[in-house]
């Protein structure tokens, strides 16, 4: 004879699940209920408060650590459907959730998050600064040969490029010159690249037009490499600014971005030892904080001497920001000097009975303005005095003189010693190009 009785079906684990959380939230309203009253009391008595403070924080431990079906969570819809008292009262006592959190013991205090954060800045910084000791210093002040003890030391001046940014009219016109007037030096004063993907800058489709790659090459190869074919036995020098910097910090991460890069040493994909350049690179790179950088940063100058080895002239990128940012370099150093970085040319002249009469340069951008602005400033970059030049300066170190002879792009032409430039069609669509989005 058989059993035709079927077999009581058996709850789900979902089910049995579900029924769990219903009783506690059941008894959690139950009890929520019962201590409606408490905030009036512990309006009435403060020296209640500490007592609750300690009971809310056990509830929301008891929360923490209910059974893994429901997973940790100390959260604030969470404490609403279990804990055992009001939201209005964690509010009262704790102020916001995060520090009810902390009183908890389930989110670390804010001391120890500090710690925790300082800790790992300077780590980062520590890092930082390993990678530049073994990839960057070893280049600062290498490849000098110009003799400051002879009658007149030509250099030629620029800065600001901005890789993809740079200005194909004032470059045809910068390598023109160079080859004219043939400088025993060159100064590449600071952000020859941008690497607009390593900022918080310009965050636009079309600002990343060129890779990290890329726009070494353009250093590299562009830049440094033309420069070698044109003077070969030119000191050539990068002052480093702080786009430059950008990728140092970069690469010491050795980040899976940089993969496909053709190397992760700075010295190898700028070619420094491939052109012979050498670089101006005065900082420690041991940066934990934004204001630390700053300075560091600002330490990355050269200061050239006269014929008796007193200072004499300093090339810097520029730190010093603002109107009348050239009178304020000048100010600091004391010398008769350039600096960039501000994209407005200026000049300007001041000094001391011990220093004499000084003259101060500020050289303008060789990226074309209204592209490379386009990204932080706001209105037309003409009413901020935004220009293309770059400067040939005539330094005699026996005499202690300075001839600075500022070489202006224009929109459509260009005019040095005697010679004239016009801007092509081709040039005319690539600044076109730039200011695509």
């Amino acid at each position: 004879m058989t059993n035709n009785k079927k077999k009581p079906k058996q709850p789900s684990k979902a089910e049995i699940k579900q029924a769990q959380l219903d009783e506690m939230m059941s008894k959690a309203m139950t009890t929520r209920e019962g201590n409606v009253h408490l905030i009036s009391k512990v309006k009435k008595d403060p020296k209640l408060a500490k007592r609750v403070r300690a009971l809310l924080c056990e509830d929301l431990r008891r929360i923490y650590s209910i059974p893994a079906m429901l997973g940790p969570s100390a959260s604030r819809d969470r404490y609403r459907e279990l804990g055992y008292y009001s939201p209005v009262l964690v509010r009262y006592l704790m102020g916001t959730w995060a520090e009810f959190q902390r009183q908890a013991g389930i989110k670390e205090s804010l001391g120890s998050a500090q710690v925790e954060r300082n800790i790992s800045k300077t780590l980062r910084a520590q890092q930082i600064m390993e990678y530049a000791d073994s990839n960057v210093k070893p280049w600062d002040d290498a490849y000098s040969n110009l003799d400051m003890t002879s009658d007149e030391v030509v250099l030629m001046i620029g800065s600001d490029f901005h890789s993809k940014f740079c200005d194909p009219f004032a470059l045809r016109v910068w390598f023109d010159v160079m080859e004219m007037v043939v400088p025993d030096g060159v100064r590449y004063n600071g952000d020859v690249v941008d690497f607009p993907s390593l900022s918080r800058h310009r965050q636009l489709p079309g600002a990343f037009a060129m890779t990290l790659q890329e726009e070494c090459n353009f250093a590299k190869d562009r830049l440094f490499g033309e420069t070698r074919r044109i003077l070969p036995d030119a000191d050539i020098k990068l002052i480093m600014g702080n786009h430059d910097i950008r990728m140092v910090t970069a690469l010491a991460d050795s980040a899976p971005m940089f993969i496909s890069m053709d190397s992760l040493k700075y010295n190898e994909l700028m070619g420094l030892d491939e052109h012979e350049v050498g670089l101006v690179a005065r900082s420690t790179f041991l940066n934990p904080n934004a204001m630390m950088r700053k300075n560091d940063i600002a330490q990355n100058w050269e200061t050239l001497p006269d014929a008796y080895g007193r200072p004499f002239y300093t090339t810097v990128h520029g730190f010093l920001t603002g109107k009348g940012s050239a009178a304020k370099h000048l100010a600091r150093f004391g010398t008769n000097g350039n600096n960039g970085h501000m994209h407005n040319p200026e000049m300007t002249t001041g000094g001391n009975l011990a220093t004499g009469v000084c003259e101060w340069s500020q050289t303008g951008t060789m990226a074309y303005p209204p592209a490379v602005g386009a990204g932080y400033l706001p209105g037309p970059t003409e009413s901020y005095g935004h220009m293309t030049t770059f400067n040939i300066v005539r330094l005699f170190p026996r005499a202690r003189h300075v001839q600075h002879e500022q070489v202006k792009i224009g929109e459509t032409m260009a005019y040095f010693g005697g010679y004239s430039w016009e801007i092509t069609e081709e040039e005319l669509d690539a600044r076109a190009a730039m200011l695509e989005v």
